[in-house]
């Protein structure tokens, strides 16, 4: 673990963040009292004793950073977790998110004295003229939020904290109204209004209504027009997460963009190609609403060139961490958001299991060495998700490889085309024949994720993680890949695969009776 200093920091925030989190109480603010001590100690004991008290001072360091986790966790529920009037009242508040049609409301995330609730709006023709920036004059009685009956298993009050919303109330029809002029030069809500403008430019360049939702949600990551019938297919077929704006659109960007720039640049030049790179994801991120998940992957873009900045090293597990911990840092609730999670488990997993797949196979020629490597990347990402998703969804795509080998084809295809689609604006007729490739690719996707969602036993339901199991497998996979191959720590390594073992065979056994 000395080689990844800023990955162990990491560790010990997230436990900071986990313990919060789960004993919300004065307990981590007293703490704080006990940090001047443990520094004072930890510069004496620098001083007289610097190489042999060592271990003690990484202790030390690893303590501090998980009281710094507590405290901020602790200071993140303050802000959120608060006592709303019981009484009905009159608010007022500025819609923040693109509202989302349900069966019979419209839901819009609404900000009422700098604190966000979910307010749902009967449907009508006034609520379905709702955006982002509106100002509203609303009367209804907000409660804090709590769980659904009925949904035992699931805590939605803390799914909704963790948002940081922090309350919810229904508003019935003729009882709110939209006042002024929609908010101006809030950073979000221009990006969020600039993303609606460019769906309407898809709508006027031709792009067909059953396929704009998918390029809506693979460009700008807006997903409120997509049916159910459409989520189910690509859930049901593994690739659902290609619905959701993350880190593999901007990596998909990122590659554009680096290739682009070497070709056009000497290597004297990387602090140059740097900041354009830089200049261009955070323009892509503000186009697409400055959504978190895309934050996220465009930070980790920057790390990753600062990296070749320094030893020429794209990624590491320290980048990784990096990412995360400043991140954290931010916002301690990011821990318990699935997209993170998924993102940065998904890039973890291919720093270890790639190079493990990738060389298994020996490629003899670029093509099939490009084909093996995608594929190297989709199994890593997706075998080391696999926990995270049968415990969030219940589910698990036994087609999960072919679905994505097509994936790694397509998405990409798509996101390009977009680009050039784009860049043709102020050239309709060439702008046409784009178009119409475009429409063809998404009418693919969509026919890939029907075909693989229609497959016998396509997806298995199963219900078999727990948290702790989650962790130890992880654990597992980390320690037994670093030192799986070398000759030290055998009976660690032999434990650690007996116990892989047995986890293996009871999910099996669950498997085939879900199957049978």
């Amino acid at each position: 673990m000395k080689d990844y200093p800023i990955f162990r920091l990491t560790i010990a925030l997230v436990a900071g963040i986990l313990f919060a989190n789960t004993y919300w109480t004065e307990i981590a603010y007293w703490s704080i009292g006990v940090l001047p001590l443990l520094l004072l100690a930890l510069w004496r004991l620098l001083n007289e004793h610097s190489y042999a008290g060592r271990w003690i001072f990484g202790a030390g360091v690893s303590v501090f950073m998980f009281v710094v986790g507590s405290v901020l966790t602790t200071y993140s529920w303050e802000k959120v977790k608060i006592e709303w009037p019981k009484e009905y009242r009159t608010y007022q508040g500025v819609v923040w998110e693109t509202p989302q049609e349900k069966t019979k409301t419209y839901q819009c995330r609404v900000n009422v004295s700098n604190k966000d609730v979910l307010l749902y709006f009967l449907k009508d023709s006034l609520s379905a003229s709702l955006k982002v920036g509106d100002w509203l004059l609303f009367h209804s009685r907000i409660e804090s939020p709590r769980n659904r009956e009925g949904f035992h298993e699931f805590d939605y009050a803390g799914f909704l904290y963790h948002r940081g919303i922090s309350g919810t109330a229904f508003v019935s029809s003729g009882f709110w109204k939209k006042q002024g002029i929609p908010e101006q030069g809030n950073l979000k809500l221009i990006a969020l209004s600039f993303r609606e403008k460019v769906i309407e430019k898809y709508k006027e360049w031709g792009i067909g209504l059953s396929r704009l939702p998918i390029l809506s949600a693979l460009t700008l990551g807006y997903k409120g027009d997509l049916d159910k019938e459409t989520r189910d297919a690509y859930s049901v077929a593994g690739i659902s997460h290609v619905l959701a704006l993350s880190g593999m659109h901007i990596g998909i960007v990122w590659l554009l963009l680096d290739g682009a720039f070497r070709l056009l640049m000497k290597r004297r030049s990387c602090v140059l190609k740097w900041v354009l790179v830089t200049v261009v994801l955070w323009t892509f991120a503000f186009i697409v609403g400055l959504e978190a998940s895309v934050v996220r992957a465009v930070v980790m873009c920057m790390l990753m060139e600062m990296g070749r900045l320094s030893n020429n090293k794209p990624l590491s597990m320290n980048t990784l961490s990096v990412a995360a911990f400043f991140m954290l840092l931010y916002r301690p609730f990011y821990l318990f958001d699935v997209g993170f999670q998924l993102s940065f488990v998904a890039v973890f997993s291919i720093l270890l299991l790639y190079p493990l797949f990738y060389c298994m196979i020996p490629c003899k020629n670029r093509m099939s060495r490009w084909i093996w490597g995608m594929m190297s990347v989709s199994m890593s990402a997706q075998l080391g998700t696999a926990p995270l998703v049968m415990y969030y969804f219940s589910n698990f795509s036994l087609y999960f490889m072919v679905a994505n080998l097509i994936v790694g084809l397509l998405v990409p295809m798509i996101i390009y085309v977009a680009i050039v689609m784009v860049a043709l604006a102020p050239f309709p007729m060439m702008q046409g024949w784009v178009v119409k490739i475009m429409n063809g690719l998404i009418a693919g996707l969509n026919g890939c994720a029907d075909w693989i969602s229609r497959l016998p036993y396509s997806s298995v339901s199963l219900s078999v993680w727990e948290p702790i199991e989650i962790i130890l497998f992880y654990i597992m996979l980390f320690v037994g890949v670093k030192y799986g191959q070398t000759k030290k720590r055998k009976w660690f390594i032999g434990l650690l695969g007996i116990v892989a073992s047995l986890l293996g065979l009871h999910l099996c056994l669950l498997l085939a009776k879900t199957i049978l």
